[in-house]
């Protein structure tokens, strides 16, 4: 079923018309005289084979960023300070309109989460005072 022609762009009344037409076809026209089953599974190596290159280039993607972010790791991130001190400064951000930390609960958390959010306090806050608006 193809929306009113009227609403839509002229590439997607192409798009509806074409795929009217393909769905009004014959089974028998489209497979050529071909068996179905062996039609299908070439269909499904084909969508398996793109599934897994996809795959592989989303994996090299993500290891690009790593070695990239690797490279250049952002200064002053690592917190050596005490857990207690780390706390107690979160405590006091809790007050930052900029920054929901109110309801995290700092007393129940991890001393890995605190310091998690700690580092993340800290980079948030240098991203929101960098010139011009650009990020880290």
């Amino acid at each position: 079923m193809s929306l009113p022609i009227e609403k839509l762009e002229p590439f997607d009344v192409l798009l509806n018309t074409y795929l009217d037409e393909l769905m009004a076809t014959p089974d028998d026209e489209i497979l050529d005289g071909d068996d179905p089953a062996a039609v299908r599974a070439a269909g499904m190596k084909m969508l398996e084979a793109a599934t897994a290159k996809a795959g592989k280039l989303r994996l090299a993607a993500a290891r690009d960023r790593m070695v990239t972010h690797r490279k250049s790791p952002k200064e002053g991130l690592l917190f050596s300070g005490s857990i207690e001190e780390a706390r107690a400064f979160l405590r006091t951000a809790s007050n930052d309109p900029r920054f929901t930390l109110a309801a995290r609960g700092l007393d129940e958390m991890s001393d890995d989460d605190i310091r998690r959010l700690y580092q993340r306090y800290i980079q948030l806050t240098r991203e929101k005072t960098q010139p011009d608006g650009e990020r880290e």
